[in-house]
């Protein structure tokens, strides 16, 4: 397994920058191409309630829709204008669209016929009020997802942690992370079990040394702190630059009334993610 096909969301803010080099960097690394992907905001579906239709004159509605065009087409050129030069530093392969933005399912379909994304933890549609969770992304698109805070450094994969309980959810983040793994100079396996119970055991341990990749084993019996509180611990103590996760182990509703690692670390992540559902 690798990456050969790496997506990467792009919009106008400087954080961006982060991202397109962080993609194209894998782009290289990986020997496949990265895509940058814009979502274009109309005006008309955004913004224009047929109330404040009736108050405006045609001319002004007009003045207005080409305003708002003018405003996501300057923001399209920036967010161009870093992808490419991302990619030009890298010596990466790269292709550039711009889709719609108004709701998830042209950037779902993107991501689905690709082998990782990288996005924000949030996105925000350039010139709109529409938003879309790394969450919600991550649930709906089949396959890996790179979330990548503002305050991330360009590069990833160079001390990692994968965060193990057993689920399916954790099984997939583990193979959708293999490529990355597989370069990394440090990985630490951290299982966080009050009880001693779920730990990691003999076929886990088989499955990364026949991967040919040794892993630091760290079992967390702590009764006091959430999962998520560990966790940024052990980001903040072991210097980790990726945290590979499963996403929403339980029903979504739980997590919102209970609390979870997903919805904490999705909210306020402590290094680059990547997770898979």
């Amino acid at each position: 397994m690798t990456y050969r096909d790496i997506l990467v969301q792009m919009d106008e803010a400087p954080a961006a920058e982060v991202r397109a080099a962080l993609a194209a960097e894998m782009a290289r690394k990986f020997r496949g191409a990265v895509d940058g992907v814009f979502l274009e905001s109309r005006f008309m579906n955004d913004v224009m309630a047929a109330q404040v239709q009736a108050y405006l004159a045609p001319a002004e509605i007009d003045a207005l829709i080409q305003d708002h065009a003018k405003g996501v087409a300057a923001a399209s050129e920036t967010a161009r204008a870093t992808f490419e030069a991302a990619a030009t530093a890298a010596g990466a392969a790269s292709t550039w669209r711009n889709i719609p933005g108004e709701d998830h399912h042209s950037l779902i379909a993107c991501a689905r016929r690709c082998d990782l994304m990288v996005a924000p933890p949030r996105i925000q549609v350039s010139c709109s009020r529409t938003a879309i969770s790394a969450g919600d992304l991550g649930m709906d698109i089949g396959g890996p997802l790179l979330i990548v805070p503002d305050s991330a450094a360009p590069t990833c994969g160079n001390r990692v942690i994968v965060a193990w309980n057993g689920s399916r959810e954790a099984a997939r983040a583990l193979r959708d992370s293999w490529p990355l793994l597989a370069l990394a100079a440090e990985v630490h396996i951290l299982v966080v079990s009050p009880h001693g119970e779920g730990g990691p055991d003999g076929l886990l341990q088989r499955l990364f040394e026949r991967h040919g990749r040794k892993a630091n084993l760290l079992l967390d019996r702590s009764k006091d702190g959430s999962v998520a509180e560990i966790l940024r611990h052990q980001v903040k103590a072991l210097g980790a630059d990726l945290v590979v996760m499963g996403l929403y182990g339980r029903p979504r509703l739980q997590e919102l009334v209970l609390g979870g690692l997903s919805r904490d670390l999705l909210s306020e992540p402590p290094t680059t993610l990547l997770v898979s559902h």
